[in-house]
């Protein structure tokens, strides 16, 4: 329903009855009452009159529910109700609808000191819209937009009890896109690892060549460790030689603090032996490595390399892709990872992969049904005997 104060629009509509008025242009039926000292014009949304009178009747009825003190707030009033409703949400949520409020009073296309009440729907689809073409490219963070702008004018509907200004179905949400993860194959892996220790240092613009020769060795093997077990930037720059068992890696995510442990496998043993003799073998003590971050060298040796770009989150899915591509159960590829959703998050993100592995083991799966039960023998026709 759209319900605002009468601005530009009163002249072009006829009067019919009592509070229904019908635009001389389009045919189409508004409510208008007075409330609070408030003239309210209410679009009806038909050209029918009996459905107009219907509709009338029901505005008219949500309008006696109306707190008319409400209707004199204004956008910036609005903005700190909002937030102070807020104020039971986590810390990290509170911090980005205040930094999405300041965007908002900065961009939204009327003045902070213009009524609520006065606000149009075609006001809020401008704003999401300069929104979407400036700061929110991707279709989540769109979507994130949209519920600050539903939830903040929600605050007005509920307190005035009339309808907000944002209707759903005029601001759809955006379908988010399909993400394309790059992941490097074992030769490109090999080939990467090997550019960022030995630089080829052919000039490539964009590129200074390499780093460092001191750097170059340790930055190699932190990109190595995060393909060889499969973790992030942030899990593995602050491990300890102390974490490092004998079967296994104890890891502590850094998103939800949770602890989970990596298996050794013969390619990051390898890695790790060669980097604890370095380090003073059995008393090897302190952090596993020395650099935090190769975002620089991988980029650069991708230059020179020639290849397509990979971050260092897809050198971490090249170890996800290995194991899967094995045929290892997405559950124990997911409890690698740290996750506690059995294998949920892994399914859906390496679905490509999960279902032609799927479809591998199907097939295998009836060949052994075949060969155990003879149902797939050939068995040669005999004629009856006259």
């Amino acid at each position: 329903m759209k319900t605002k104060q009468a601005v530009g629009l009163i002249p072009l509509l006829d009067n019919v009855s009592q509070n229904l008025f019908r635009h001389r242009e389009t045919g189409v039926y508004f409510g208008i009452k007075k409330v609070g000292g408030t003239r309210l014009v209410h679009s009806l949304e038909t050209k029918d009159r009996i459905t107009a009178n219907g509709r009338l009747r029901d505005w008219l009825d949500e309008l006696q529910k109306t707190d008319p003190a409400n209707l004199d707030l204004n956008l910036a009033m609005l903005g700190k109700r909002f937030l102070a409703a807020r104020s039971a949400k986590s810390a990290a949520t509170r911090g980005h609808e205040k930094t999405m409020w300041e965007a908002f009073r900065r961009t939204f296309p009327r003045p902070m000191e213009t009524l609520v009440v006065r606000v149009l729907p075609s006001d809020v689809e401008t704003w999401l819209a300069k929104i979407k073409n400036t700061r929110a490219k991707r279709a989540s963070t769109f979507n994130r937009w949209r519920l600050f702008a539903r939830q903040l004018f929600e605050v007005f509907a509920a307190d005035a009890k009339i309808a907000s200004p944002f209707i759903d179905r005029k601001i759809p949400a955006a379908k988010k896109e399909r993400v394309e993860r790059p992941i490097p194959s074992e030769a490109e892996f090999v080939r990467i690892i090997a550019e960022i220790r030995t630089p080829s240092w052919k000039h490539v613009k964009g590129t200074r060549g390499g780093q460092r020769a001191m750097h170059q060795p340790e930055s190699a093997d932190f990109a190595e460790f995060l393909g060889r077990a499969g973790v992030g930037q942030a899990e593995a720059a602050p491990l300890q030689w102390e974490d490092v068992g004998s079967r296994d890696i104890r890891f502590t995510r850094q998103k939800t603090g949770k602890e989970f442990a990596v298996l050794i496998t013969p390619d990051l043993r390898s890695l790790l032996d060669r980097r604890r003799k370095a380090a003073g073998g059995a008393k090897a003590s302190g952090k596993v490595f020395k650099v935090a971050n190769v975002k620089r060298a991988l980029t650069n040796a991708l230059l020179r390399l020639g290849l397509r770009h990979f971050s260092q989150r897809n050198l971490r899915s090249f170890k996800i892709v290995a194991m899967l591509d094995a045929g290892l159960d997405p559950k124990f590829v997911s409890a690698q990872q740290g996750h506690s959703d059995g294998g949920v998050l892994i399914m859906n993100t390496y679905s490509e992969v999960i279902r032609r592995n799927q479809h591998a083991y199907e097939d295998e799966q009836m060949k052994r049904f075949a060969a155990a039960s003879g149902f797939g023998k050939v068995v040669p026709f005999r004629a009856a005997k006259a």
